[in-house]
């Protein structure tokens, strides 16, 4: 833990990935989205790559993730520009209109739900497209931060598999949230 806002997992996660862990992952967030009728999962590059890839992989769809920047090559672009509260730099996602589209129904996931900055981006594309949101997964979810309130307005299931209550950095005590305690 860096502090009462920022959880560090870069072990297991983020930057060195532990294969059991997002087994694990994969298996909870399938079990949660499996019958809903997605075609799609997406996130944005780079950290959610592996848990979209894994949700993906065991619900049998394709898995999509929204560049960082805006590549010379992309035809039809969807961009949306997003400031990371963990970094505090502004981030520049895009997506080809030839990946996602009005046929699709997409699971948005990513690592953590912190503010819901990038994952209201991400769903407002979907919907920019045409496409039609089924739902959002997070790894870790910091509740105090109040990110699912920014995604009430999709009005779909959000699923987080580690809700997290609060931290403490003094002593590392985390407090998880449990099932009502999830709140917007």
């Amino acid at each position: 833990m860096l502090g009462p806002e920022f959880l560090r997992v870069d072990g297991i996660l983020n930057h060195q990935i532990d294969p059991a862990f997002i087994s694990l992952v994969g298996d909870q967030l399938a079990a949660h989205f499996e019958g809903k009728g997605a075609n799609c999962v997406l996130t944005a590059e780079a950290a959610g790559n592996i848990v979209a890839y894994e949700l993906a992989r065991r619900l049998g769809i394709r898995a999509l993730y929204a560049k960082k920047g805006k590549a010379a090559t992309m035809i039809r672009p969807i961009v949306r520009s997003v400031v990371s509260p963990t970094k505090g730099t502004k981030t520049e996602l895009a997506i080809s209109g030839d990946y996602l589209g009005p046929e699709d129904r997409v699971i948005v996931v990513d690592d953590f739900l912190y503010q819901g900055v990038t994952s209201a981006a991400l769903g407002d594309m979907v919907l920019e497209a045409g496409g039609t949101m089924v739902g959002f997964g997070f790894v870790i979810e910091k509740t105090f931060a109040r990110g699912r309130k920014g995604l009430h307005r999709f009005q779909v299931p959000v699923m987080s598999l580690a809700p997290i209550q609060s931290m403490n950095p003094e002593d590392g005590t985390i407090v998880f949230a449990e099932g009502d305690e999830v709140q917007a």
